[in-house]
């Protein structure tokens, strides 16, 4: 919870494909209440990919996931990095 933005002295982070990005500058977006804040605090590398709001999506495992929506996924990853710093790998 501390990194889902409910814990204003902690940063706000999500990652994709792994890589950890500090998303505390989109926290309109990526915060609680926000319209994409089921992201926050995980990889949700399926959720992208499937540009999917269901908790159930809001993973990382990539299995079964067509060509077509892991380049969404890329699309979003390049994005998202392109625009907020990375922290960290997830381990």
């Amino acid at each position: 919870l501390a990194y889902k933005g409910r814990a204003r002295q902690k940063p706000l982070l999500l990652a994709l494909k792994g890589r950890v990005i500090d998303v505390s500058a989109g926290a309109d977006f990526y915060g609680p209440g926000g319209p994409y804040g089921i992201f926050a605090g995980k990889d949700a590398s399926k959720g992208f990919a499937m540009m999917s709001l269901k908790e159930e999506d809001a993973h990382s495992d990539l299995t079964g996931v067509d060509d077509d929506h892991l380049k969404i996924l890329d699309d979003w990853y390049s994005k998202l990095t392109g625009k907020y710093p990375t922290v960290g790998h997830v381990a």
